[in-house]
């Protein structure tokens, strides 16, 4: 804004005086050209007063041409005492400039008119009018001058103004820029650069504490919101995903139309654990049967807690049923080794499994509920698994 400021108070000082001297210099001109054009019309007067007396009109003619071409001339004529036209001649076509016309009109004397005398008798007359492409040369000239002063002065100016202020812009725009990444893309970590100016640095300084103490407290806040997401899609005592963390999964790959086996597992006597020996030892128990079930699937399944002593299982990539017994013995291989307590006693705990295959148009409610159908019938067939 300055600099545009500063180049227009340029310009309107170089027009207010570039005018003035513009006009003036016209004006001059124009006086020129009308004298210029007296003493063109005295020599066609006196060069053609012979002819003009004994009326040759090619004698004249000539005498007029030979003059005229060489001069800036518009339109020469000669005429006679009684001014009955002798000889004329107009400038070509060709030699006539774009702007002769109005230039001309606007800025050049009127038609000269110069007696032809001959032993001091008027005999006849020479009329003149001025060609405009001296002037148009000439005007054309100034404006080039003009502007090229113009442009001079412009670069010049704005070479020293931006060198006069381009430290200052420099960091402001480093302090801008900085303000803008934390504010978009939350880039805490970055800093102002140190300024050579005192004012500035002291500026920069205050921003980078304010930098400082907005990425400890952005830090913080991360940490808090990671806590508290896994805190909302984790189980607390065994750490597996929840029941809304399975869901989700479920849903997300129930929509890539892939084959997926849902297992839905629930303790078989669980119940006695705690009521002999304590929720301590019940706590330990799902523990250990969260981590057994964790090492038994695969690196792309799931293995989820669904509250109490239930759990459930997605399993990807399943071809068939088969895929998944294989699964379900390890599973049931695994729950037949002894669970130590904390206290030293031995327990052992089973597992009732149900299981469902994906199909077209199942939802991920319906796949959980026949998976728990199952369950419920494993449980009440003595356990081992159940297929829906």
């Amino acid at each position: 804004m300055f600099q545009r400021i500063h180049l227009m108070i340029i310009a309107i000082t170089l027009l207010m005086a570039g005018i003035p001297l513009s006009v003036l210099s016209v004006f001059t001109l124009k006086s020129y050209a009308e004298h210029n054009l007296q003493l063109v019309a005295a020599t066609i007067s006196y060069t053609s007063a012979a002819a003009v007396v004994f009326g040759d009109k090619p004698a004249a003619q000539d005498a007029l041409t030979l003059i005229a071409k060489k001069e800036q001339v518009y339109e020469a004529r000669i005429y006679d005492q009684k001014k009955e036209l002798l000889a004329s001649w107009t400038s070509p076509t060709s030699m006539r400039l774009t702007l002769d016309d109005p230039i001309r009109k606007w800025l050049l004397p009127k038609m000269v008119v110069q007696p032809v005398v001959s032993e001091n008798e008027v005999v006849g007359y020479v009329t003149l009018t001025a060609g405009g492409a001296t002037m148009v040369k000439f005007l054309s000239n100034l404006l080039l001058g003009l502007l090229s002063c113009l442009v001079i002065t412009a670069l010049l100016s704005f070479w020293l103004v931006r060198r006069m202020h381009t430290g200052i812009v420099d960091e402001l725009q480093n302090i801008a820029h900085v303000a803008r990444l934390a504010r978009e893309k939350r880039e805490f970590s970055i800093r102002v650069r140190p300024s050579q100016i005192a004012e500035i640095n002291e500026l920069s300084r205050g921003f980078n504490s304010l930098l400082r103490e907005m990425e400890l407290q952005h830090a913080d806040l991360m940490i808090e919101n990671d806590q508290l997401s896994y805190k909302a899609l984790h189980d607390p005592l065994t750490s597996l995903p929840n029941r809304s963390n399975f869901m989700s999964m479920l849903e997300s790959m129930n929509m890539m139309q892939e084959q997926i086996c849902v297992m839905f597992l629930d303790g078989d006597g669980f119940k006695a654990v705690n009521d002999t020996w304590g929720h301590s030892a019940g706590d330990h128990v799902l523990t250990t049967i969260a981590e057994r079930l964790k090492t038994l699937v695969g690196k792309n399944d799931l293995v989820a807690r669904m509250g109490g002593d239930e759990f459930s299982i997605l399993l990807r990539h399943v071809v068939d049923q088969d895929d998944v017994m294989q699964v379900i013995e390890k599973i049931l291989k695994a729950m037949r080794r002894t669970i130590y307590l904390p206290n030293g006693e031995e327990v052992f705990v089973s597992l009732s499994i149900g299981f469902t295959l994906s199909n077209a148009g199942s939802t991920p409610a319906e796949l959980l509920e026949k998976a728990d159908a199952a369950m419920y019938h494993s449980k009440h067939n003595g356990g081992g698994w159940s297929f829906s």
